[in-house]
């Protein structure tokens, strides 16, 4: 008894865990990919970068300032800072320094190089939601081979159940003598086809599944459902009918690789400016101050009066001896550490004037090549919107090709049907073999899965194109 509540306890506490599973549609896959992706962090990096260089570059309009000290020790002679004479003797020293400066003028280079960084940060966040949409795109191609792959499964499912309750009645047929037993032969052999079919069926969602987790950077194990939407092309815009430059036009607006290329364009052409900055003169504007400290330093403290004789005193042309009294110290202290550093301050100021005249052609040098990268960013510009041209031309030429394909294919069915029809009818009155049968009913079923086959892959043709027109991926 108590085995049984147990065993009841956990089947109704494992109930919520299996009814409460979370369907996942195209949005959620998409954010979660968004979020998961190491390419996106990458770009986000690169994006980083350029914020803090732009940091820097808008701080150095204000002044500099910095302080710096040094303490050491002295061996042998050395000149004592308090009597300015040499001694010999071992002494502690220190030295501190605080210097400040600012640029007035450097040739506008600091006005461009900002400039410059401002075209680098939009370049790098356009270069974010270039990724952010491809890695979209990628995800909504994943999502929709796995909704492929489960009616792959349907028809599948459906085709083995067909073959399985043909051959019961060919079985009924068989025993009451209506049919030949070699008859059941033909209908094992296609339901053993079926089976491998439904099998490769399964397959197929399994790694469509793996794959779309991939995309979402998540587990291989992770028990993914996805919300499975009707997808129905009647609906679908079509876009096939629309002209290269119509799209093109759209897309220069709207897709931001192209955006980003012309910003870098710009970039590089700031350069130039920055280069030229050299061929100008700068002025700068700085000061300093400082003090030092040395164990060496004394003062006195005690003194006595002596007469000093003064030599070279005359008195009516005749040599004469003349004394002064003078205080002579006796006995000296060391002077403390702070009025050293008060007493010994000394400050300055001054200005800088550079001209550049003559620098061995640098100068020039660095505006050729800033004046090559500026031609190499716009043949990259050129080249990114010739990328951008092609890929929308073969888009809308697949979209086309598409949509042929899928009336094509809606063609071959709806003969395929009818023969599959005409088929049963002969084969219920007995005028049409197994094997005959079956070959229809085969084909018939090949023309139902390249129909899905076509109808998914014009769905996608025309999801590019949205891509391409800045729309946001949807499905039906």
């Amino acid at each position: 008894m108590k085995h049984s509540l147990l065993i009841a306890a956990w089947a109704i506490l494992a109930i919520p865990m299996t009814t409460a599973q979370e369907t996942w549609n195209l949005q959620r896959c998409v954010d979660e990919a968004l979020k998961n992706s190491l390419l996106i962090r990458q770009a986000r990096l690169g994006k980083d970068e350029v914020v803090i260089a732009g940091k820097q570059l808008r701080s150095q309009r204000i002044p500099s300032l910095n302080a710096s000290s040094n303490l050491g020790v002295t061996f042998g002679r050395v000149i004592n800072p308090a009597t300015s004479a040499f001694e010999t003797a071992n002494s502690y020293y220190q030295g501190m320094n605080l210097q400040a400066g600012v640029m007035l003028f450097d040739g506008m280079r600091l006005t461009q190089s900002i400039r410059q960084n401002k075209f680098q940060y939009d370049a790098a966040d356009a270069d974010v939601r270039q990724t952010e949409n491809d890695i979209a795109l990628s995800v909504a191609l994943a999502y929709l081979n796995v909704l492929l792959a489960y009616e792959n499964l349907e028809i599948a499912d459906a085709r083995l159940q067909l073959t399985q309750d043909q051959l019961a009645n060919t079985d009924k047929l068989i025993a009451a003598g209506s049919r030949p037993e070699n008859d059941r032969f033909d209908i094992l052999a296609q339901l053993a086809i079926d089976e491998q079919s439904r099998i490769q069926a399964q397959n197929n969602i399994d790694i469509n599944l793996l794959t779309l987790k991939q995309q979402m950077m998540l587990d291989a194990g992770f028990p993914l459902v996805i919300d499975r939407p009707t997808i129905d092309v009647e609906s679908l815009e079509a876009l096939e009918n629309q002209t290269l430059d119509a799209i093109y036009t759209a897309a220069l607006s709207s897709q931001p690789q192209s955006h980003a290329a012309e910003l870098r364009e710009q970039a590089s052409e700031a350069g130039i400016a920055i280069a030229r900055s050299q061929l100008y003169p700068s002025l700068s504007l700085g000061g300093s101050l400082g003090s030092n400290w040395s164990d060496l330093a004394r003062e006195p403290t005690d003194f006595m009066l002596r007469r000093v004789q003064q030599p070279g005193v005359f008195i009516n042309d005749e040599p004469a001896s003349f004394e002064i009294e003078s205080l002579i110290p006796t006995s000296f202290r060391p002077i403390p550490y702070g009025d050293q550093l008060d007493n010994n301050i000394g400050y300055g100021i001054g200005a800088t004037l550079s001209i550049p005249i003559f620098n061995q052609y640098a100068n020039r040098a660095g505006i050729e090549r800033a004046k090559i990268t500026a031609m190499r960013a716009e043949v990259t510009t050129t080249q990114a919107k010739q990328t951008l041209r092609t890929d929308i031309q073969n888009a809308l030429t697949s979209a086309r090709a598409g949509r042929k394909s899928l009336d094509a294919a809606q063609a071959a069915r709806t003969a395929a049907t009818q023969a599959l029809r005409d088929a049963e009818r002969r084969f219920e009155l007995g005028s049409l073999g197994n094997f005959e049968y079956l070959s229809a009913r085969n084909r018939a079923d090949t023309a139902e899965m390249n129909l899905l086959i076509a109808r998914y892959d014009y769905y996608f043709r025309i999801k590019v194109l949205d891509f391409y027109m800045g729309r946001v991926i949807l499905l039906n």
